[in-house]
């Protein structure tokens, strides 16, 4: 007689053509037809609504690789219980939704993601990414790059504006470019209890600015003409003269640094800023900016540490208050940093965008430095003039100033960033022996994490669903089961590498079979998302499913990771999710894999260098697996 388990999934091999089952389905309730989501280029399909079976499966798979086989046998008994009892009503809601709306996802997503979310940006949701080193000191090469880089960003933003970016693809499939648009003049607008978006492309005239901090000043300064194009060099290093020798004498109560408060104490601030016209006349200025670019002072390396890990403490909180945390504006999509030694890179706002077109962003920026194509000289005409932005602040504002730089400090202080670059081989490798590279990296994740903490992390991999209109992320879950196996092979030891050859191609194969089903629509987690905000609208009772110790588990990720490839060395870095969470995020090259890897000083179990050390010796571990195992098979 079958398990309980084998039963099931020898249901759903049985009944494939079933888009949900239930006890009502099974006697004969209408099934949910699958749609066919073919279109041309020019017409992105719509998010499919994933199966509900396909759901089930998937979580049960996942439940059974970090449960004991006695919790699993009850996490199955509930699963079932949801199928024959909830889930038809919760799908049949879910597919009246999605035709009411383009993607019947991604309203929610920015809510419930970014918008609801009560915490502070800096590090909990505003990634950093980094420039390549460039070679000035001082002043001089300072304000030279700041000129360059605006110039640059303005380039990009004409392109947008004018349909020119290459269209992104993946492979064959054209990906969804809505997020561009987006990305410039675009600020997230502290409100109680929910956030505002405010789209620049959305605005009834294109800015014409940007704002620009330092020393914890505010100043608007124009980077394109009246006509709408980008200013010469000559013109935007004579605007940042000109701000320079506005702000030699440090602001004390920087307003930016409320950008960094919790979201509703901002909103309470603002709000009350706001009153004064001066003031909301500045405030208006920085939110509508086409980006902002941060002029930054001096800032040492951690002892212990690199320059390039300060490079990522910059972009990612400034290093405090006492350093350049006073030149962020949080709120703003795009931050360009400048550092006084050569180090730059971006803070980014998430709501608006995901990392690959930050990314295309960033790459097309260092193209321009390569090409020296520079508009160097040339006169313009009707440029407004440089401005500062001051605040004018009640005792009760600087005291939550005050109170925003403690914070500022104490997360700059708690977080532990290291750039870690593994040269031994890159993505070369992992095709060079026909198993993708992502999973070979996210095997590495696993195993690393397993030989520190003798359990297995359920991780969260950034999965993008641009291939549909107006799509953004779901999750490419970790561990699978045969990763579990993987892991505890390798914890035991002693097994013949062709036995550990065989588990690791299954283990890859896995991760690669689900990352298609993410990709495509049918990854598990957004459904289940679904599924509790239904509930919830439609007041019932938190679906069974979720409120299983399986379901609690697997959405405790104390590993998240994001892939953002580019061409140039261009790192991108986040916040860790939890206390006990390590944040990874890599960029596979083709002979090098680069990582950033963050942690929290607060909480001992977890350190990022311990974890880059395991990370190396794994991935050289599997790669022996794949070299000694495939030379042990061709003699069998």
């Amino acid at each position: 007689m079958p398990s309980p388990l084998q039963a099931w999934r020898q249901f759903r091999a049985i009944r494939p053509e079933l888009m949900y089952y239930s006890a009502a389905a099974a006697k004969g309730a209408p099934s949910v037809q699958r749609r066919d989501f073919s279109a041309p280029a020019s017409k992105l399909p719509k998010l499919p609504v994933p199966d509900g079976i396909h759901t089930l499966k998937h979580f049960l798979d996942f439940a059974e690789a970090i449960e004991s086989p006695k919790e699993f046998k009850q996490t199955l008994k509930t699963v079932q219980t949801f199928a024959d009892a909830e889930m038809l009503k919760l799908d049949s809601a879910l597919a009246e939704r999605a035709k009411k709306h383009n993607n019947w996802l991604t309203p929610w997503w920015l809510n419930v993601a970014y918008l609801e979310s009560r915490d502070p940006l800096p590090v909990v949701t505003s990634p950093g990414v980094n420039f390549p080193k460039f070679e000035y000191q001082g002043q001089t090469g300072q304000l030279d790059h700041a000129a360059k880089i605006a110039q640059a960003a303005i380039f990009f933003y004409k392109k947008i504006q004018r349909g020119e970016l290459k269209q992104d693809m993946a492979g064959s499939a054209p990906l969804d470019m809505a997020q561009y648009r987006l990305l410039f003049g675009t600020s997230r607008v502290p409100k109680k209890d929910k956030d505002e978006i405010r789209y620049g492309a959305d605005a009834a005239q294109s800015a014409r600015h940007a704002a620009v901090f330092r020393n914890g000043h505010a100043f608007r300064m124009d980077v394109v003409d009246r006509d709408g194009d980008p200013l010469s060099l000559d013109t935007l290093r004579q605007q940042l003269d000109e701000i320079v020798s506005a702000s030699e004498n440090r602001n004390l109560f920087p307003l930016g640094c409320m950008t960094a408060e919790k979201r509703d104490k901002w909103a309470e601030v603002r709000e009350s800023v706001g009153r004064l016209p001066s003031n909301r006349k500045s405030l208006d200025t920085i939110e509508s900016a086409l980006f902002t670019l941060a002029i930054d002072g001096p800032a040492q390396p951690l002892k212990g540490f690199t320059e390039r890990d300060e490079q990522a403490r910059q972009s990612l909180h400034g290093s405090g208050s006492e350093r350049n945390s006073v030149n962020r504006w949080f709120d703003k999509t795009v931050q360009f940093i400048i550092g006084d030694n050569g180090y730059c890179g971006m803070c980014y706002e998430h709501t608006p965008a995901e990392g690959p077109p930050v990314a295309t962003l960033m790459d097309f920026v260092m193209d321009q430095f390569d090409g020296r194509t520079f508009i160097a000289e040339g006169t313009s005409t009707g440029l407004s003039p440089v401005r500062r932005l001051d605040f004018e602040l009640t005792n009760d504002h600087k005291k939550a100033i005050e109170k925003a730089k403690r914070r500022i400090d104490a997360v700059a202080e708690d977080l532990e960033v290291l750039t870690y670059t593994f040269t031994r081989f890159g993505k070369n490798f992992p095709k060079s022996v026909k198993v993708s590279p992502d999973s070979f990296i996210q095997l590495a994740f696993a195993l690393a994490f397993h030989r520190i903490h003798g359990t297995l992390a359920p991780t969260y991999e950034t999965a993008s669903l641009r291939k549909f209109d107006e799509g953004r992320t779901e999750n490419i879950r970790g561990p699978n089961l045969q990763t579990a196996k993987f892991c505890q092979m390798m914890k035991i030891g002693n097994r013949p590498f062709v036995e550990l050859h065989e588990q690791l191609h299954a283990a890859i194969a896995a991760h690669k079979k689900y990352t298609a089903d993410a990709m495509n629509g049918a990854g598990m987690d957004r459904h289940l998302l679904a599924w509790r905000l239904l509930a919830a609208e439609k007041g019932l009772p938190l679906p069974s499913i979720l409120d299983t110790s399986a379901y609690k588990r697997m959405a405790h990720y104390q590993v998240s990771t994001s892939q953002v490839p580019t061409r140039h060395y261009i790192p991108m870095c986040f916040g860790p999710s939890a206390d006990d969470c390590y944040g990874i995020c890599y960029n596979p090259q083709e002979k090098e894999l680069h990582f950033t890897i963050t942690t929290f000083q607060h909480f001992p179990s977890t350190s990022s260098k311990r974890f880059a050390k395991e990370l190396e010796r794994a991935l050289n571990d599997l790669r022996a697996i794949c070299v000694k195992g495939a030379k042990e098979h061709s003699k069998l």
